[in-house]
């Protein structure tokens, strides 16, 4: 069964809890909204199946050079020299599922089998980059438009496109779409860790034994999540991740919208993690109370000075050029300078990264869709969570307790003044000035 020793060894994908059949597995939020598997020891069975489909721990152990962060109760041990896959299988064409292939896989994990021999991580060499814009969407867009424009090649050619959107309550969740107008929730950025839970990974699994083909759009490790379940019918999953700097606190998000409302005395009807009219450039979050227009960056902030990052995404084993998906999208910082020219107006650029024959096929073309593209050099728009995760910064231990204790604006305002006290005494050090 699963036994976490650190939260660090969690990422939350709840692949574990999908896997489980006898539902002795839910995900748990703690007390800053970050959920964990709690097992119930009358339904578990030892049956080991939430572990051989836990694929964070062992591929952050291997990224580190430690043991195994997993820890498992008694009982029959798993197969040793057998890691999990970090990736899985490059398909040249296509990636629907044969009939016989569908009809004779099985969704357990096979005890033993060599992942070495089945998956491998892209080198560095094999990726192709490239800067792709979509000048009808990127009005509507943070970006490029690259997401949407996936998705709604998906969605035209049959498939079923799984994507984060913020329902009624301002929750970010998961949800299944089949029709171009149900893409549109999807649409925009989210800086907060999206509800999947097991019901998510479950549908994906469910659609490709149906026969159906799945885009799956996540992080890095949802997406490695709901790979490792699938992994019997991997031919019909396509993974796009993202670019991803590390998944804010659900319920600091939460409590940072009700002191909004309580400060301006309105309800909330919209909100935006970052408005493409305020320019590319421009990452600040905007409140809509009717048809008050607020623009803020207390949230942002928090954001960049990694004060409420997951546990885990301090140790990602993901941050890497050797991506886990078959595509990666991110913002395609430094374009101006790496391709002058193509991108100067601020209205937005995307990076895309094809990492496997599949994600480079799916790519090639986008039928009724105004496009921009241009290959580029990697290492010219190189980005930080390319090269590591994001490091925990000052101050993050002094928020997360104070926020659990106290609530969002005691911290919030704790927090500040701290990293106000930092840059002073920063300032001194340099000027050799002793406080």
């Amino acid at each position: 069964m699963i036994r976490l020793a650190d939260r660090k060894d969690c990422c939350g994908c709840g692949a574990c809890a999908a896997v489980c059949p006898h539902d002795a597995i839910a995900m748990v939020p703690d007390g800053m909204g970050f959920r964990y598997p709690r097992v119930d020891m009358d339904r578990c069975v030892d049956c080991h199946l939430c572990e051989d489909t836990c694929s964070f721990a062992d591929s952050a152990a291997e990224a580190s050079g430690c043991k195994t962060a997993l820890r498992c109760a008694p009982g029959p041990s798993r197969t040793s020299g057998s890691p999990h896959p970090l990736t899985w299988p490059r398909v040249a064409t296509g990636f629907a599922p044969t009939a016989s292939s569908a009809a004779s896989a099985s969704d357990t994990p096979v005890s033993g089998e060599s992942a070495n021999s089945r998956y491998a991580r892209p080198d560095r060499a094999s990726v192709i980059a490239e800067a792709i814009r979509f000048p009808e969407l990127m009005d509507r867009s943070q970006s490029g438009g690259l997401a949407f424009a996936l998705m709604r090649k998906a969605v035209r050619s049959g498939m079923v496109v799984y994507g984060a959107a913020i329902d009624d309550d301002f929750v970010v969740r998961h949800r299944r779409v089949e029709t171009e107008e149900g893409l549109e929730p999807l649409r925009l950025s989210k800086y907060v860790q999206s509800e999947c839970g097991q019901s998510i990974p479950r549908m994906v699994l469910a659609d490709l034994k149906a026969g159906r083909r799945v885009l799956f759009t996540g992080t890095p490790c949802q997406c490695v999540g709901v790979g490792s379940l699938c992994r019997k019918y991997r031919e019909g999953l396509l993974l796009a991740d993202i670019l991803c700097h590390g998944v804010p606190a659900p319920f600091v998000w939460r409590d940072y919208l009700a002191e909004q409302e309580r400060r301006h005395g309105k309800k909330l009807t919209r909100v935006l993690f970052r408005d493409p009219s305020l320019g590319w450039h421009e990452h600040k979050e905007v409140l809509f109370f009717g048809d008050e227009r607020v623009v803020g960056g207390e949230y942002t902030d928090l954001f960049y000075r990694h004060l409420m990052l997951r546990p885990s995404c301090t140790v990602c084993p993901y941050a890497s050029v050797a991506r886990v998906s078959d595509l990666t999208m991110a913002d395609c910082w430094g374009v101006e300078k790496a391709l002058p020219g193509f991108a100067d107006d601020n209205r937005g650029c995307s990076l895309l990264l094809c990492n496997t024959p599949a994600g480079e096929a799916f790519s090639a073309d986008f039928p009724g869709e105004t496009v921009e593209r241009r290959a580029v050099a990697l290492e010219k728009v190189m980005q930080a969570n390319f090269l590591a995760p994001s490091t925990p910064k000052d101050g993050a231990d002094l928020f997360e307790n104070t926020y659990i204790r106290r609530g969002y604006s005691v911290a919030e305002r704790r927090c500040r003044r701290n990293a106000i006290r930092i840059r002073v005494r920063r300032w001194a050090r340099k000027a050799g000035i002793k406080l």
